[in-house]
């Protein structure tokens, strides 16, 4: 019960955040022209990215892990 208050607080809280920052903003990308996009869309997309790198680099990580475990029991 505690949990779904927690997750309906923090529901609240980011639906609050994203009408606060619904203004446009320009995007300037390696190539192309400028791009007009809601702040939140930004903030969000770089959450995404942010979260897709560390989840990939922690992939890795437990990879080379087991790979390195899996060695030392040749021995």
């Amino acid at each position: 019960m505690a949990r779904l208050v927690a997750s309906l607080i923090l529901a609240i809280l980011l639906l609050i955040f994203a009408s606060q920052n619904m203004h446009a903003v320009s995007v300037r990308l390696v190539f192309g022209s400028p791009v007009e996009l809601p702040m939140i869309m930004v903030i969000s997309g770089a959450f995404v990215a942010g979260f897709a790198v560390a989840t990939f680099v922690h992939i890795v990580q437990a990879a080379r892990r087991k790979k390195s475990d899996t060695d030392d029991e040749d021995f």
